[in-house]
């Protein structure tokens, strides 16, 4: 079973008013859900204090914050399991219309070729896709890879343990055949996950209307602090 807490990150917990509306309205969708925000601080805590191993030192490692994030939301949910939400994305519908008992995962097609939403995801506890991809980004630090690409570092990692998984139970998965209409159950050794749609379908949104206040820009304007840039001339580690 999936807890019903939906997991956030940002920089500090004063989010601009009209973003704090969004999650007001997002959680009247879903008033038996709990909604925590972790700051950037809080997510190293969490990390210092449930981790140990090669995975803290991979995260205390990284010098990207959206990197870490990434590890951050993959070990939370492997370890508590729930809802993880990107701060600039938004539930649009009740999630008991897409969550049933019997899910233990739930991933859909992004729209890029080979990828899959990571922006929001949706896992029970130990989930072994979790594992995977945390197992993956370690092997790829360790062997010293995408130390410029934080996509392939954290998002195609993810995507290759769908993949892996997928074939290694003889369930596997054809990013090509997924559409809209897709609703599949996929049984793992010891649990399953459910591929259901692309960009699961519009209960979720990508970059909501207020995404840009929490960069303090104006809309449309891009950052020139963002991580694409940065990757470019910093290492992620």
């Amino acid at each position: 079973m999936i807890p019903k807490t939906i997991f956030q990150t940002w920089k500090t917990q004063n989010l601009p008013r009209k973003v704090s509306r969004l999650h007001d309205k997002m959680l009247k969708l879903n008033p038996e859900y709990q909604h925590i925000i972790y700051t950037d601080s809080q997510m190293d805590d969490y990390m210092y204090s449930n981790t140990d191993g090669d995975l803290k030192k991979v995260y205390f490692k990284l010098n990207n914050i959206v990197a870490k994030a990434d590890l951050w939301r993959y070990t939370v949910l492997l370890n508590e399991g729930g809802i993880y939400l990107d701060i600039d994305s938004e539930i649009v519908k009740p999630l008991s219309k897409l969550i049933s008992t019997n899910d233990r995962a739930i991933i859909t097609a992004e729209r890029n070729k080979d990828l899959f939403v990571q922006w929001a995801l949706i896992f029970e506890k130990g989930h072994p896709i979790l594992s995977r991809t945390l197992e993956n980004i370690i092997s790829a630090v360790h062997k010293e890879k995408f130390k410029n690409d934080h996509h392939s570092l954290t998002v195609k990692t993810y995507a290759s343990a769908v993949f892996d998984l997928g074939k290694e139970n003889s369930c596997p998965v054809s990013w090509e055949n997924i559409t809209k209409d897709t609703d599949t159950i996929h049984k793992l050794e010891l649990s399953s996950f459910r591929m259901f749609g692309v960009d699961y379908n519009e209960y979720f949104r990508f970059q909501h209307k207020y995404n840009h206040e929490l960069r303090g820009r104006k809309k449309g304007e891009v950052s020139k602090n963002h991580w694409t840039e940065e990757q470019k001339t910093k290492n992620l580690y």
